[in-house]
């Protein structure tokens, strides 16, 4: 059994004509880092509150570590499998002082005190905000402000982190830092990472990428897989990444996402053309 399965799964906003989920079926394994793309109202925020028992399904069935999030009489087992990143850090920020907002998640499950300061001093130094514990919230960036809270989910020691648009507002810097501490808890803690962004730059750093589409899953799957065809993923309202743009430009047929891959490329253009 998957670490968390959709079964059928469906969603419908009150009053809405269509499905904002539409039946879909997902399988997610323990340990995986997943992007989940697609354009305005293709459906990943509502996938995301759906994973974490947020919303409950309209259709269908998710479970996540056999827990089916539609039963309320295990809720908190919910809480502690997957925790949540929303897209504005300001709106997370629940203390004055950065450990006291860590601690906050650990002390609503009952955490004892001291496990709680030894979560608390950990977690901080897993996303490098430790010297920031005893700073007031409001005087960070807002990268430094997203790591504090995803410092404060590895406090209540997930399983899964659901990180719904958690870039969309900080800099490119910002956006760096968050994206090193969620690849980190992923390859050195094994935490599940789903990663919902419209930055494809973002996307093709994850091992898995799912593309949704009024509701439905329409690629899943690598990032080469997913992004091997450039006017699809164009026709799906999206952006490319910027290395794979610039060598679809220069002519290259090959589905080179990365920086790394790009420089890699361009120097055996460059040398081709030498030889010419």
């Amino acid at each position: 059994m998957s670490f968390i399965e959709c079964r059928n799964l469906a969603y419908q906003y009150q009053g809405a004509k269509r499905f904002a989920i539409d039946h879909i079926d997902l399988d997610i394994e323990q340990g995986e880092f997943i992007a989940v793309i697609g354009h305005n109202g293709s459906g990943k925020s509502t996938l995301a509150k759906l994973l974490n028992g947020l919303f409950l399904p309209t259709q269908g069935s998710v479970c996540v570590d056999s827990i089916p999030t539609a039963d309320e009489d295990r809720r908190l087992d919910l809480l502690q499998k997957v925790g949540m990143i929303f897209q504005n850090p300001d709106n997370q920020i629940v203390a004055s002082i950065v450990e006291e907002d860590v601690a906050f998640g650990p002390e609503n499950l009952g955490v004892p005190p001291e496990e709680i300061r030894k979560r608390v001093d950990e977690a901080l130094q897993t996303v490098g905000m430790y010297d920031y514990r005893l700073k007031a919230p409001h005087n960070l960036s807002g990268g430094q402000k997203q790591r504090v809270a995803i410092a404060g989910i590895i406090a209540m020691q997930p399983q899964c982190i659901v990180m719904d648009e958690s870039t969309a507002m900080l800099d490119p810097i910002g956006r760096r830092e968050v994206m090193q501490s969620v690849k980190m808890l992923n390859r050195t803690l094994g935490i599940t990472i789903i990663y919902i962004t419209h930055f494809m730059n973002e996307a093709v750093k994850a091992d898995r990428v799912i593309l949704l589409d009024h509701g439905i899953v329409a690629a899943d799957g690598t990032p080469k897989e997913v992004f091997a065809d450039y006017q699809r993923i164009i026709d799906f309202g999206l952006d490319v990444p910027q290395s794979y743009e610039l060598m679809h430009r220069l002519g290259c047929d090959e589905t080179v996402l990365t920086e790394d891959e790009c420089v890699t490329k361009l120097e055996e253009l460059l040398k081709e053309n030498g030889n010419t």
